[in-house]
Formats: C-alpha cells, structure tokens, sequence
C-alpha cells in the first residue's frame, strides 16, 4: 500500500511537494495563501479536517425541519462510472467531459430532502424581468458581455434545459434578494431539473453542440455562485471547467452565431477568475482560443485585457513545476521571468491606454471618495478601517478594473518569488531594480482592491457586483493574514461581500 503525502491540505489538493515545515509550510507562504495545516494522528489513524460532507449534512438537516410539505425524488440523471472532467478526446461524448458523477450524485442527495413547492401563477416573463433588475448591473450596453442575457431570455424557442436553468436563476437571485426560503427551495428544484435536462441534451447529438445546450450550461454555472444550490465548494469551478471543456469539443470553428460568441466570452472571464484560484492554464489561454476572442461580436478594451490576463494562470502553474516536474535551474527560471515580463508589459500597457481615452474625453476611471458616498455598504459594515473607496461610472469598469489589479497582483507576486528562487540558486545574482517587486507594490494592488468592494455593494452593481467581489476578498484576507495585518484581515473576512452569503 503507497505511504500517503504528509504534507499540508493545500500542497496536497494542489499536488505539489509540501516542505513540511511546523506549523505552517513554506510553500504556502510563496504563494500568497495561508498554510490550513496537516492531517492528525487520531486512534492509530488519518484524521482528515474536510468539512464539506459536515457542512452539506446540516444544510441538509436544516431544509427538513424548515420544510413539512410533500418530498419529490428529483429526476436521476443517468451517470457512469467512467464520467470524469478530464480533457476531452477525439470521440468523447459531451456528457462525458461535462458531467462528474460525484458532483451530481451530491446535489440530488440534497435535493431529495426539499420540499416541492407548485406555484402555477408564476408568470415566466414577469419572473425574468424581476431577475434582469435583481441580477444584471445597471446602465448596461447593449453590446456589454453580460447582454447574452437580453439575448436568452428573448429567444422564442429553447431546449428545457435552457428554460429551466433560466428558471433556476431567476428564482435563486429573487429569492436571495428578499430571503424567501420558499422561492429558494424552488429555484433548487429548478436546478436539478436543468441538471437532468442538461445531460439529456448533451447526450444527444443534434443537441450538444447547439447554443442552448451551452447556454444552459452557462447559466447553470452562475446559479452555482449561491450558497442555496452550491452547496460544495467547488461547485462553481466544476461548472466553469464543464462548460469550456463543451466548448472544447465543439472547436473554435463552430462558434459562429452572435449568441455563440457572446457566451465565449462570458466563459472566458469565469475561466480567468477559476485559473487564478487552480492556478493552472485554462482552454482559453490557447492561441486558437485567444484568436477567437476577436470574432466577437463586442471587441473592446476587456478583449485585450484578457487577450494578456488569461496567460497568468499558466505562468503560475509553470512555477509550481520547478523542482517537480521541471528542472529547477536559472536557465529555466530566466526564461520564466521573461515571459512574467512581456505580460506585464502588455498588461501596464493596456491599462495606461485605457485611462489616457477616459482622460480625453475628460473624465477619469474611478475617483476615490468618502466611504459615506456609499449608503448600502455602510449600512452593512460599520467597520471603518477604510474611510475611502473608489466610485466608478459603471460597473463594467469597476469590474474590469478589479480583475486588472487582481491579475496584476498575481503576476508580480509570481515574479517576485521567481526572484527569490533564482537568488536562492546563485547568491550573486539580483534582479534590476526597475523589475524587482516591492511589498509595498503588492500592498498597494491588495488595498485597491478592497476599495472596490463598497462600490460592488451598491445598488448600480445589482447581484453581479456582489459575484465580483468573491476573489478580491478571498485574495485580500489571505494576504493580510500572511502578513498578520489583522485589521484589515478582519474587514475583508467581516464584509458582507461573498457572493455565496448573497
């Protein structure tokens, strides 16, 4: 029987050699995140610190006192043993690269404990439209990534998993707004329907490639943001690597309608965000895929920007392989900071040209204001540990903005421990001091961030700015718990900000 990895949680799910160090490994601390420590000897044996089944087990508990009404066996979706999220090949099903037998076993588990809630006099449009104002931001172009909604939810005819996952989402995110447990416990139901539907129509051939199939895909990965369905930590990611995988088995050249297009590129910023936590290349960071990107139908300032900040996740996952899966020499490392560099340049670029055409049509990207100047937020948190935040005219612009100096972060936290390593391999050597990376640069990016949240909390932000600051926050507290500043690690850990409290 093979030993099992002594090493810590995160080094363990990341599979990367942990340095074992007590009470916090090393590793942990050059990437930036907090070390949750090792498995326990408990009875002669392996105890491990998992919460999930326990956390989903009370979730579970909960719904059965809170519901007395008739209990519905949600349909089983058929799933085989050999479903698995791997990469897909030539002659795989869709089904088969999209579904995880234990992802869905765990929501229809769950499920089976909810109450059916009938609610005929629930009007279709009437609900959309009170999803659109919940949900969508507000002041929105037409030709914003986030329009495919307008798009869907207009289409005269769509396959039931697309219905039904639109279902799911309309009533998560009305039922959160007003914290109705009974439209919650509906929109869970909806969801295990969209599930099943869903498998369905990939298992079909005239359906799997069709854009409703990806569409419901889509959707069904936004409903996964909410605590009522995404129950597993993952739930999200799981959803974020099916849907590119769909599109992986579709090709590039089948992405052709406007539809098609928009949903790629709403893909593409939820691979970013999911890339960065897994820190391993996604689909989209492939040159065929990058290609695509400038087929949309909107081309704009974030087409470039993601064009640059897709690339960082394998930047990072090329990191962790030295000294495991590739050779930890300065030849290695050197060529590593170089491409750190040119995405650093592209990005310092694009972001120095986006503030120049706000400047010339006389306006700026944000203005730092009172934290007063943002009612809902203080309503929410009476900590004042920033008496200032950033007021952005749109919340497309606060977003990308933050997804800016989140990447930026990243990136130059990489370069930085690249640095580190390549001194560590020769004492000699040093890096310029035009590239060397300061903490007080890493701090810097961290508290723009944190003065994004206020914004993301208001109103003209609607349900999508609360999903916005879910990475920020997770990034700025287990940065300033590293560095023990626990004042501001308390704000980000006690701001109402994550998107699955919503």
């Amino acid at each position: 029987m093979p030993l099992r990895s002594s090493g810590c949680f995160t080094c363990r799910k990341r599979k990367i050699r942990c340095d074992e160090t007590r009470p916090h490994c090393k590793r942990c601390g050059t990437h930036g995140v907090p070390c949750p420590g090792y498995r326990t000897d408990k009875a002669g044996g392996i105890e491990f610190k998992d919460q999930t089944t326990d956390t989903v087990k009370r979730a579970t508990d909960y719904y059965r006192a809170k519901d007395t009404a008739l209990v519905r066996k949600p349909p089983v979706l058929q799933v085989t043993p050999e479903t698995s999220w791997s990469t897909p090949t030539s002659g795989s099903s869709p089904a088969d690269s999209f579904l995880g037998q234990d992802f869905l076993r765990g929501y229809f588990n769950t499920m089976s404990s909810l109450s059916e809630i009938s609610s005929p006099g629930i009007n279709r449009s009437q609900l959309y439209s009170s999803f659109m104002d919940v949900y969508l931001p507000r002041n929105l172009s037409d030709l914003d990534h986030f329009s495919f909604f307008h798009t869907l939810v207009d289409l005269p005819v769509q396959q039931p998993a697309l219905v039904e996952a639109l279902d799911a989402l309309s009533l998560v995110a009305v039922g959160s707004m007003n914290q109705d447990r009974a439209v919650l416990n509906q929109s869970v139901r909806k969801y295990g329907n969209a599930l099943s539907s869903l498998g369905k129509a990939l298992a079909r051939p005239e359906t799997a490639g069709s854009d409703d199939t990806l569409a419901a895909a889509t959707v069904l990965a936004s409903c996964a943001l909410y605590d009522e369905i995404g129950k597993q930590e993952d739930a999200w990611g799981k959803h974020v690597i099916g849907g590119q995988q769909l599109i992986a088995t579709r090709g590039p050249e089948t992405l052709k309608s406007k539809l098609a297009l928009l949903l790629f590129s709403n893909t593409r910023h939820g691979a970013l965000i999911w890339a960065l936590i897994e820190r391993k290349a996604p689909y989209m960071a492939r040159p065929d895929w990058r290609a695509l990107a400038f087929e949309a139908p909107i081309v704009d300032n974030s087409t470039m920007f993601y064009d640059s900040a897709i690339q960082i996740p394998g930047l990072l996952q090329r990191f962790d392989q030295l000294g495991e899966t590739v050779a930890l020499s300065p030849e290695n490392i050197d060529d590593l900071l170089r491409d750190c560099d040119e995405i650093e340049h592209n990005l310092r670029e694009w972001f120095l040209d986006w503030k120049i055409q706000f400047a010339l049509q006389g306006s700026d990207l944000y203005q730092e204001r009172s934290i007063d100047d943002f009612p809902t937020f203080i309503r929410c948190v009476t900590d004042r540990t920033f008496s200032t935040a950033f007021m952005f005219n749109q919340f497309p612009i606060a977003y990308l903005t933050s997804v800016y100096w989140l990447s930026m972060y990243y990136l130059r936290f990489n370069i930085q421990s690249l640095h580190k390593v390549r001194h560590d391999l020769d004492r000699s050597w040093f890096p310029d001091s035009a590239s060397a990376v300061e903490e007080e640069e890493l701090s810097t990016w961290i508290l723009n961030l944190c003065r994004c949240i206020p914004f993301f909390c208001e109103p003209i932000s609607s349900s999508t700015g609360h999903v916005g600051m879910f990475l920020p926050l997770s990034t700025a507290a287990g940065y300033f718990i590293q560095r023990a500043r626990w004042r501001e690690a308390k704000w980000a850990i006690a701001s109402p900000a994550s998107p699955r409290s919503q």
